[in-house]
């Protein structure tokens, strides 16, 4: 029976950020490749936009932050473009 707990704690662990090629916001999709412009359009303006430096402290892009429901979207542009998408439940 405690085989059964620790795997099941095991896979929900598993599962709390998922990293993703798209994104659906409403109807609408973003994905890896799209434009910031293209995200700030069809989700909005981000609650949070964090710089991604490198290990030097070098500026490498911006992660954007959305809240859906009860899952966190964290985008993350270099570039001006998508590069990352996460779901973080």
């Amino acid at each position: 029976m405690k085989r059964w707990i620790v795997l099941a704690a095991g896979l929900l662990l598993a599962f709390q950020a998922l990293a993703a090629d798209t994104v659906r916001f409403g109807s609408k999709v973003i994905a890896t490749g799209d434009s910031e412009e293209k995200v700030v359009q069809i989700a909005g303006e981000p609650v949070r936009k964090e710089e991604v430096q490198n290990v030097y402290g070098a500026l490498r892009g911006y992660r954007l932050d959305y809240v859906q429901g009860r899952k966190t979207v964290q985008i993350y542009v270099a570039h001006g473009q998508v590069v990352g998408i996460k779901e973080i439940f």
